[in-house]
């Protein structure tokens, strides 16, 4: 029996269609039937994730429930949220809903264990590396994580606020820099743990060179076999 998803988006918009789209685009169809019935809240209200963890802003959490709530009350039966920083609401967010959510850190640290990666680099917004959403799990399979000067994570804030608002071609060169550096500092693997990251690296990948693990379309292909559809 087949579940219908819901994506609680809007973190940003853009992050919200990648991952409706990868979840077509990693389904195995020949028709429009093959697909999976998924529904997305675009909430674009959602106060800012790293700007109420680490600065005292807006709380996020209200508005999330909201949106949570109206894809249960509108037919979903398992919930993702397009956005890494705001799994560090996982919890709570759960304890309002009986739909279950799926993380979407849990099978990106399938996807580098598949690899054998030994030695990552988190890239993602500075609430995600202050939270250690990533690093945990990754200490806890053995592998080691190399990690940002401030210089790095303001250059990937600019980066992700640029994808939020329509650019993705801010810093590039700069950003290939930070990757071969990490490279030549042990780094094997590079997760894209913000869900901005993964739009940025497909609009610049003859240019930023290495293997990156993106959570985004991890999610997308954990969340296809638990609602019964079929992988590519």
């Amino acid at each position: 029996m087949r579940k219908v998803i819901g994506i609680l988006g809007g973190m940003g918009p853009l992050a919200s269609i990648d991952l409706q789209r990868k979840i077509v685009e990693e389904t195995e169809a020949k028709t429009d039937q093959d697909h999976l019935h998924v529904i997305t809240d675009c909430n674009s209200q959602i106060p800012d994730r790293t700007a109420a963890i680490l600065y005292g802003g807006q709380d996020p959490l209200a508005e999330m429930i909201r949106s949570a709530k109206r894809l249960e009350e509108a037919g979903a039966e398992l919930l993702l949220i397009a956005c890494n920083t705001a799994h560090y609401y996982l919890e709570e967010l759960q304890r309002h809903v009986c739909v279950p959510f799926v993380s979407m850190i849990d099978p990106a640290i399938e996807e580098a264990i598949r690899q054998g990666a030994r030695r990552v680099t988190v890239l993602s917004t500075t609430a995600t590396q202050a939270t250690g959403l990533y690093e945990k799990s990754c200490r806890e399979n053995g592998i080691e994580v190399i990690g940002l000067d401030e210089a790095d994570q303001e250059l990937l804030m600019s980066v992700i606020y640029g994808v939020k608002a329509g650019n993705v071609d801010a810093g590039v060169n700069e950003m290939k820099e930070l990757i071969l550096r990490k490279q030549r500092e042990g780094a094997d693997v590079f997760f894209l743990a913000c869900s901005e990251l993964p739009v940025y690296f497909q609009a610049h990948q003859s240019e930023l060179r290495g293997i990156f693990i993106d959570p985004t379309q991890t999610l997308a292909k954990k969340a296809i076999v638990m609602a019964g559809g079929l992988l590519k």
